[in-house]
């Protein structure tokens, strides 16, 4: 486990539910810490404004010649597919009442296998999150102890708190206010926004056209930017398989791994 802790922080039914599944992964997250003998993050879910969307995107992205259109997203969308293994920062930003709470985390994927490791306030990795299939596995770093149950409908994005940008294939037209091309970090990416008319909110996704990896997503309600995930230092390369045994010995990367 002391290999792990070595890197630093940093259809419409879906969108209608997502901030359900992301309330939902939260309580899971602290129903499984309190399980295996650890405190609650004292997260609060955002219930007030940050940082304006348009600020956002005005501060970081630059506009390019856009060929992307709200008419061809879905298609150029369904068109992507992600890299088998990488690893990536990612860093959930929650904002309300003028303050914000943070929570840093690093995704290892390769072999049909998704291992999060969540960081606490000092930069330590705190426990682990793992989806293989559909069995989901959860531990604290350096424990001896192990849960491990059903995934249920909680994915892998889910359970890294990523918006899954796939589904704007499965949105109504009318939903889609906007989408076009922007260089982020100097890297082509696609942007689509779409709406929920029934919550009031929007989400804006950044997906990189080199990786096929969401880079990016904004979650706002009206101007009011609510929460923030950005998913950086991607690494294209397969992780060390050390990341993924659990506290018995077992790999996550075996095709007899307990369930």
């Amino acid at each position: 486990m002391e290999e792990k802790t070595e890197i630093a922080p940093r259809g419409k039914k879906t969108r209608h539910t997502a901030l359900l599944v992301f309330a939902c992964v939260l309580l899971l997250t602290v129903v499984t810490v309190l399980c295996l003998g650890g405190k609650g993050s004292g997260i609060a879910l955002p219930t007030g404004s940050g940082t304006s969307a348009e600020q956002v995107e005005q501060n970081g992205y630059r506009r390019t010649n856009a060929s992307i259109t709200v008419d061809n997203v879905q298609q150029v969308i369904a068109s992507m597919s992600r890299p088998e293994a990488y690893t990536a920062s990612v860093t959930n930003t929650l904002y309300w009442s003028g303050s914000w709470e943070t929570i840093y985390a690093m995704q290892y994927v390769r072999d049909g296998v998704c291992l999060t490791g969540y960081f606490d306030t000092e930069g330590n990795v705190e426990r682990y999150q793992a989806i293989k299939g559909d069995q989901y596995y959860a531990w604290r770093n350096g424990g001896t102890v192990q849960y491990t149950g059903a995934a249920g409908v909680v994915s892998a994005d889910d359970m890294s708190m990523i918006p899954t940008y796939e589904t704007v294939v499965q949105e109504e037209k009318d939903s889609i206010l906007a989408a076009g091309e922007r260089t982020v970090n100097g890297e082509a990416c696609i942007y689509v926004t779409v709406s929920d008319s029934q919550t009031g909110y929007s989400l804006t996704y950044w997906v990189s056209a080199v990786s096929g990896l969401l880079v990016q997503a904004d979650y706002n309600r009206g101007t009011e930017l609510v929460r923030s995930v950005v998913i950086d230092n991607i690494q294209q390369e397969e992780p060390s398989e050390g990341f993924f045994l659990l506290p018995d010995g077992t790999s996550l990367l075996a095709d007899d791994t307990a369930a």
